[in-house]
């Protein structure tokens, strides 16, 4: 018996000592494992430079300068993160992080606050005095919730303040969430007190109603705007039209995005007859088809839950029940992934028909 445990020490030992073993080990614990998927985790969804798939770094960093030139002198901007719902005590509903930070950065965890300082010409900002400022004038900040070991082994593993200042904004400076409010105000603070006798005064934009509990940590900046009559502005005002145009890389994802949608809709098709026929089946069961089909293909997420709609439910705007049983040569109305199609359970439209 102890020879036998001398002999399995001496494998166990030389497995610890494997320098392949420890080579390998070192490169994981050199890819820093965020939230989000990223090159050095997720290979086979991020590709180097990016930041979300299909979308790299820089053009992440133009988007905010583009953001930055469209915000006057003396202003902080302010982009909420979507909030977290919950369908019970702690179950949480998939997250979906707000377009408008998203479009910004990419960060896809739900406790941040991203923010842009644009200075004026009397703090330190470096105006070109001719009412275009310096590409420099504008700071961001990325206020992000800190690692927790604890924490990960429930949720999985946080970006923290290095892995958001490594992935997410390598060109700003990211700080602690708990820190934003002492950190804003200081900021404003410093804008009010040097702009001296220029016109410019500092000005926060900012939509409270984005997120609640959010607004309410930062009650002592809105309560500092409101002392001295600041009027507070919505921020999504700025980087919507910013939205509407879209860069050769946003471009590809759509066409690849509705490349899948359109051989989901055709797989889903193909199955509603037979599913009619079987009797028993509901919508649903097509709803999930098509999500199911569009995952097959590489997509992520759907655009906005599935509408399977037959019979006189096809006249219904938004129905999203999808609960009702299919029946053979009833038509059958399917929005999903950005299109819709109507066909029959039969697999014919046949001739027009009244429902009634």
């Amino acid at each position: 018996g102890l020879d036998h445990l001398g002999t399995m020490h001496m494998r166990l030992s030389r497995r610890v000592v494997n320098p392949h073993l420890h080579a390998r080990h070192a490169r994981r614990r050199c890819a820093l494992a965020i939230a989000q998927p990223t090159a050095e985790t997720h290979a086979h969804l991020v590709r180097p430079g990016e930041v979300t798939p299909g979308i790299a770094g820089a053009e992440y960093a133009a988007r905010r300068a583009a953001m930055a030139s469209r915000l006057p002198r003396g202003s902080v901007a302010l982009f909420a993160p979507a909030p977290l719902a919950y369908m019970s005590h702690d179950v949480p509903y998939p997250f979906q992080q707000a377009p408008d930070l998203h479009y910004l950065c990419g960060f896809a965890e739900p406790s941040c606050l991203l923010a842009c300082v644009k200075r004026g010409g009397g703090d330190g900002g470096r105006s070109s005095g001719s009412g275009v400022d310096a590409p420099d004038d504008a700071e961001w900040l990325l206020f992000v919730e800190p690692s927790d070991p604890a924490q990960a082994l429930w949720d999985g593993p946080r970006a923290g303040i290095d892995g958001a200042r490594r992935h997410i904004l390598p060109d700003g400076e990211v700080l602690k969430i708990g820190a934003a409010p002492t950190a804003l105000l200081r900021i404003l603070d410093a804008m009010d007190a040097s702009r001296g006798d220029t016109a410019i005064r500092p000005g926060l934009l900012f939509d409270v109603d984005r997120n609640p509990q959010l607004t309410a940590a930062l009650r002592p900046v809105l309560e500092w705007c409101k002392e001295r009559q600041l009027r507070v502005t919505r921020a999504a005002a700025h980087v919507q039209p910013l939205r509407l145009l879209k860069s050769d890389a946003e471009a590809a994802l759509m066409a690849r995005a509705a490349d899948a949608t359109a051989e989901a809709f055709l797989e889903t098709m193909a199955a509603s007859s037979a599913a009619a026929a079987r009797g028993g089946a509901t919508e649903a069961l097509l709803a999930a088809r098509f999500e199911y089909e569009t995952r097959l293909r590489g997509c992520g997420r759907l655009a906005y839950p599935c509408v399977v709609a037959s019979g006189v439910r096809a006249c219904t705007l938004h129905y999203m029940h999808n609960n009702a049983l299919l029946s053979p040569g009833e038509l059958l109305l399917a929005d999903a992934g950005n299109l819709g199609r109507p066909r029959a359970t039969s697999g014919d439209l046949g001739q027009p028909r009244a429902t009634s």
